[in-house]
């Protein structure tokens, strides 16, 4: 793994906010948590420069103008403006020059941030606009006042805000805005023509010839609006209709395997054990358990 290492002009004014946290074992394997956070209005001279730092980095502007480079480019920001940057990739943030930047900021980790972050990521580039309402400073604000000193108490309902800030951060891109929430005809066409033909030989060279669609074209639009591969999703529709069958028919697991498109039964096997952790029989088996246990109540 490569090293850390930082290059930075600590220089804010005095009334600027820095709290830095050091977070229990509960909250490092069970919840988000932050490891810094902070309110600044920074000075002419500021700057941060760094890479290999295990850390999201969520910015606010409310006021002034700064400039990041991340992912070989260069990105202004201006107020009401957010960027979300994974820092273990090289990053360089400043004052734009003759601006005085205010902004609020978190450093946060835990285990599901890196799902976040990857589904932020799937936007163009690490900048988004907020409109006047977003109640992204506002939680900001409330993560900062909660660490002021540390509790158990405090920490769960810091878990709590940062799923709050990461969803609505989400919520900010493009992909998810009342522009473009509704789903697109030629995604709706692919899930039909999955949903009807799913236990079928479906490749995404095949969908993407009976759509007359570019492949890779195909393929992002299907996962920025359903969060899945076209493979993936014919997965998880194969073992959710597979899960159907174990509970509530007779058929054998090589029946089932057949029925759902899959011709190789440990192959199948395999494919629900590992989205299940459990084997189709094992699933079955479970599943009458708990009917008998309801019954017998």
């Amino acid at each position: 793994m490569q090293a850390y290492w930082e290059s930075a002009e600590h220089a804010w004014s005095e009334d600027s906010i820095r709290l830095i946290n050091t977070p229990s074992d509960f909250a490092r394997t069970a919840l988000f948590y932050v490891q810094e956070i902070g309110h600044f209005k920074t000075l002419s001279t500021y700057y941060t420069e760094r890479e290999y730092l295990d850390s999201f980095l969520l910015v606010y502007t409310i006021s002034g103008q700064g400039r990041l480079s991340y992912g070989g480019k260069v990105y202004p920001i201006l107020p009401q403006q957010i960027f979300l940057i994974d820092c273990m990739n090289y990053q360089h943030y400043a004052p734009a020059k003759g601006h005085v930047w205010e902004k609020l900021w978190v450093h946060l980790h835990g285990a599901s941030a890196r799902a976040y972050y990857e589904q932020f990521s799937q936007g163009d580039g690490p900048v988004r606009s907020t409109s006047q309402e977003t109640p992204i400073p506002e939680i900001l604000r409330n993560l900062i006042e909660l660490h002021y000193y540390k509790s158990l108490r405090n920490e769960l309902l810091s878990s709590k805000l940062i799923v709050e800030l990461l969803t609505e951060v989400i919520l900010s891109s493009p992909l998810t805005d009342n522009s473009t929430m509704d789903t697109p005809q030629l995604v709706m066409e692919a899930l039909d023509f999955i949903y009807k033909r799913y236990n079928e030989k479906l490749s995404l060279d095949y969908l993407a010839n009976k759509l007359s669609v570019n492949k890779y074209h195909l393929s992002k639009l299907f996962k920025i609006h359903t969060g899945l591969s076209p493979g993936e999703y014919i997965i998880n529709l194969r073992i959710t209709r597979a899960k159907e069958l174990l509970k509530y028919s007779e058929l054998t697991v090589a029946e089932i395997s057949e029925k759902i498109g899959v011709d190789n039964v440990s192959h199948f096997i395999n494919l629900f054990k590992d989205r299940t952790e459990l084997t189709p029989l094992s699933f079955r088996k479970t599943w009458k358990n708990q009917l008998k246990s309801e019954f017998s109540r």
